[in-house]
């Protein structure tokens, strides 16, 4: 009785297995396809060559002129103040010779003026040293005329050496008005050409001023680089004239070499899935080892690539190669 029991038990217990087994199969395949393993992203390398340039480049510029001289290349170091070409223009020079001719008139006349004052304060000095003396004989003669006139007043002298006393003092009062006068005018004279020369030496200022500003102008024909670093361009060729607008960036001279970017010319496709802040891996020939990058922009038809240099013998006009993962 026992065992039909235990055999009535199992049954039901196997039944039982048999439709939860069932249910949760139903529940599994009614389950949109949507919930299957997700699908893994495909990633795509991108790699291209590209040009090595500076991110900062200083223009050049000269004034416009025929080029006589080139004297340095593209690719060449220069240092601040290196001479880079000569340049000559006639009317620049001309006006430049004409202002030094006109300043070294203005220079004569100074040193003219100059030369009569100091003639002038001689004859003064002199001047004043007649007069000095003119005077003192004045007071001599005075005092002998007073002398003589007492005398004669009193009988005491012969009425011709009275009369001589007074002319001679006459004479000497006459001398001592004409010296003092001289003297007078000598002084006025010092003054007018002290005047005269504070004059000249403002006209001197002025012609100095604009033979400086010829001198400037004209020193177009010498081009030198207000910095140090390579030279990435050059526009013109010698024995060619350059005009206002090519002479404004005659070279063009990159500096800070340290921070260099790549351009480059992907696919429309491929260049939709570029951007900004996209790393980057920069490859160059003979150098080991891969340079790590960043996409600066990416518009148009070209994308750049901006990295700092590890070392100096990377420079700009190198090619490059650049692997980009495309998402």
């Amino acid at each position: 009785m026992r065992g039909k029991w235990l055999l009535i038990s199992g049954s039901v217990i196997a039944l039982g297995c048999a439709a939860g087994a069932i249910s949760l199969l139903r529940r599994e395949s009614s389950k949109p396809a949507s919930a299957a393993a997700p699908a893994v992203a495909r990633i795509y390398d991108l790699s291209l060559p590209g040009k090595i340039q500076a991110q900062h480049v200083v223009p050049i510029g000269a004034g416009s002129g025929t080029i006589d001289a080139f004297l340095v290349d593209v690719g060449q170091d220069v240092s601040e103040g290196e001479l880079l070409a000569h340049i000559s223009n006639q009317g620049r020079e001309s006006a430049r010779d004409e202002a030094a001719r006109i300043l070294q008139n203005a220079q004569e006349k100074v040193n003219s003026i100059e030369s009569r004052i100091v003639a002038a304060r001689l004859e003064a000095s002199r001047s004043r040293a007649d007069a000095s003396r003119s005077r003192d004989q004045l007071e001599h003669a005075e005092k002998a005329y007073q002398r003589q006139q007492m005398l004669h007043r009193e009988g005491a002298t012969p009425r011709l050496a009275y009369e001589k006393s007074e002319r001679e003092l006459d004479a000497a009062r006459s001398e001592s008005t004409s010296l003092d006068e001289l003297a007078r005018q000598a002084d006025g004279r010092i003054a007018e050409l002290v005047h005269e020369l504070e004059s000249a030496k403002r006209a001197l200022d002025d012609r100095t001023a604009e033979f400086e500003t010829a001198t400037t102008r004209s020193a177009g024909a010498e081009v030198r680089s207000p910095v140090s670093g390579v030279v990435v361009a050059r526009h013109g060729e010698p024995g060619k004239m350059v005009g206002p607008e090519e002479a404004k960036d005659l070279f063009e001279i990159a500096v800070d070499l340290s921070r260099l970017v790549v351009v480059i010319q992907p696919d429309p496709a491929a260049l939709k899935r570029i951007h900004p802040g996209q790393d980057a891996l920069i490859f160059i020939a003979d150098l080991p080892g891969a340079i790590p990058g960043t996409v600066k922009d990416a518009a148009a038809n070209e994308a750049t690539v901006e990295f700092i240099s590890p070392s100096a013998v990377i420079r700009p006009g190198m090619t490059a190669q650049i692997r980009l993962k495309l998402e």
